[in-house]
């Protein structure tokens, strides 16, 4: 079976997609994509991630995927980094107990 095959199959007219498709879709259709907005501060923005996202994203997209939907800076929530006020932040973190008290 060739990649193409295993990747997506016609089976009485419906299109299947890989778990990896779906994800990919998800992330950059739903995800990125939706965080366009027209009152942005700047055409581009920074997506903040941590370990567990960090291999979810990396699973699912490439960086030049990322990139195509206005993303042009990737961060670890974990480290210390430079305040950006001109650019939007997508934060894209597992949803944990002392995350989810750090943003209420």
């Amino acid at each position: 079976m060739s990649m193409s095959d295993s990747d997506t199959s016609s089976q009485g007219g419906s299109e299947y997609k890989t778990f990896r498709q779906i994800s990919r879709d998800r992330l950059l259709y739903e995800m990125l994509r939706s965080a366009k907005t027209g009152d942005s501060k700047s055409s581009w923005k920074v997506l903040i991630m941590d370990k567990v996202t960090v291999k979810i994203m990396s699973y699912a997209c490439k960086m030049a995927d990322i990139t195509d939907e206005g993303v042009s800076l990737v961060e670890d929530i974990h480290k210390r980094r430079q305040p950006l006020p001109a650019m939007d932040a997508i934060y894209f973190i597992q949803p944990t107990k002392e995350k989810y008290e750090t943003f209420t």
